[in-house]
């Protein structure tokens, strides 16, 4: 496992944007933009039941997360992984909440669809290279 040092976990617990690949069922990437936040050595994010990314992580676990400073982009974080836990339920939707209130200062996740059924993964990092100029 690789360690979430310094810089790379300044940035991991600011609410940057960060983008997460994973692979889909045909080996092509797909990328999506999300919330995250850090449980000890390990990465949270979280989903809705029913995406793209659930059904990816359920056959491969592996993931890759980026993110690049706005304001110097020569300052950037490359992180690989594995989803090490997934659980659903009420753990799942406190997670949403706690990214939310992260985030964008709401206690509670407003865009919930109704029926809607949360879905947490940690990933345990691999790989970390940091960029700093």
């Amino acid at each position: 496992m690789a360690e979430l040092t310094g810089k790379v976990r300044e940035a991991l617990e600011e609410p940057h944007y960060w983008h997460l690949g994973t692979i889909n069922p045909d080996g092509s990437p797909q990328v999506t933009t999300v919330w995250l936040d850090t449980r000890g050595d390990q990465i949270l994010v979280n989903s809705a039941l029913g995406r793209k990314k659930p059904r990816n992580l359920a056959k491969d676990p592996r993931v890759a997360l980026s993110w690049s400073d706005p304001e110097n982009h020569a300052h950037s974080v490359a992180i690989q992984g594995r989803v090490v836990d997934v659980y659903e339920g009420d753990r799942a939707e406190a997670d949403i909440d706690s990214l939310a209130k992260k985030y964008i200062g709401e206690d509670v996740y407003p865009w919930r669809a109704p029926g809607e059924k949360r879905i947490s993964y940690l990933i345990e990092p691999t790989h970390v290279f940091h960029l700093d100029r």
